[in-house]
């Protein structure tokens, strides 16, 4: 059996339709994705944005529980619970500015509110 020249092109236009076909749909897929993500980072970032809170508490340490032995009672009437670390330099009762974000409603101490402190300092 012997291949034509007609033969060896029209099969190395198939391999290389196939070859082209295959890199569009990976550039196509890899571009949706990227745009994708791109527009997700900006939704996540306005989010972040307004999710940044500022109030006035009062900071409560308890020889207690672990889990909420570190709060700080805002003036509105919802309780932050917050790491040790954050509020070590405060004494208990001390007035405090507080910009934090809220995580969630703590497991362990709920109504009580989960937080990361952003900013904090000490109110004349």
């Amino acid at each position: 059996m012997f291949l034509t020249y007609y033969d060896l092109f029209d099969y190395f236009c198939q391999d290389f339709n196939k070859y082209i076909m295959t890199k569009k749909i990976l550039f196509g897929l890899a571009l949706t994705f990227a745009l994708s993500c791109n527009n997700d980072d900006k939704l996540n970032k306005d989010d972040k944005d307004d999710a940044i809170k500022q109030a006035n508490g009062n900071v409560w340490i308890s020889g207690g529980l672990y889990y909420c032995a570190t709060q700080i009672h805002l003036d509105n009437g919802d309780t932050l619970v917050v790491k040790h670390e954050d509020i070590i330099s405060f004494m208990s009762e001390e007035k405090v500015n507080v910009r934090y974000k809220e995580i969630g409603i703590n497991e362990f101490c709920s109504p009580y509110i989960d937080c990361e402190i952003i900013e904090i300092k000490k109110v004349k």
